[in-house]
C-alpha cells in the first residue's frame, strides 16, 4: 500500500487542534495547496459525518469538492477522501488521529490509496512533502493564537 503518515508535536489540547483543523482551516492551509490559486476564497470542511471538503471559489457556491467526512469524532479523529481532477474519479483517504501528549497533541496524518492512481509512487512522493509543509503550518497557526 502506498502512504503518506507522518506526526508532529503540537503544543496545544487536542480541542484546540481539532477546531484549527476543522473551523480554522482556511487560516493556515495557503499555497501552493489549492486546486485554483487564483480563484480560491477559501477551504469549508463540514462538520459532520458526510460533510463536504471543498475548495471554495467566491460566494455563489462554485468551487472544487475536493472529498467527503467518512469519519468525525471531536476531538479525536477526523477522515476525508481527497481526489484531484487529473485522477479521473479515483480517491484517496486522509486520516487525522489527535492524542494527547503532555499538555500538548501529536498530530497522526495518514493519507492512502496512492496504489490506486496510474503514477501512484510520484503522486506520493508530492504529497509526503506537501502534507510535511501543511502540518507545519498547522502547528504555526495554533501555537501563535
Amino acid at each position: 500500500m502506498l502512504k503518506v503518515e507522518q506526526s508532529i508535536s503540537i503544543a496545544a489540547k487536542p480541542e484546540r487542534v481539532w477546531r484549527a483543523w476543522t473551523a480554522e482551516i482556511s487560516k493556515w492551509w495557503t499555497r501552493p495547496y489549492f486546486i485554483d490559486p487564483e480563484r480560491v476564497t477559501g477551504l469549508v470542511l463540514e462538520p459532520q459525518l458526510g460533510g463536504r471538503f471543498i475548495e471554495m471559489w467566491g460566494e455563489q457556491g462554485a468551487g472544487y469538492l475536493l472529498g467527503h467526512v467518512i469519519e468525525w469524532l471531536p476531538p479525536q479523529r477526523l477522515a476525508f477522501t481527497w481526489t484531484e481532477k487529473a485522477w479521473t474519479g479515483a480517491a484517496t483517504v486522509v486520516w487525522v488521529t489527535l492524542e494527547p501528549e503532555g499538555q500538548g497533541t501529536r498530530v497522526t496524518l495518514v493519507h492512502e490509496g496512492f496504489e490506486r492512481l496510474p503514477d501512484g509512487a510520484a503522486q506520493r512522493s508530492g504529497y509526503q512533502m506537501g502534507w510535511g509543509d501543511l502540518l507545519s503550518k498547522s502547528k504555526l497557526h495554533i501555537e501563535s493564537v
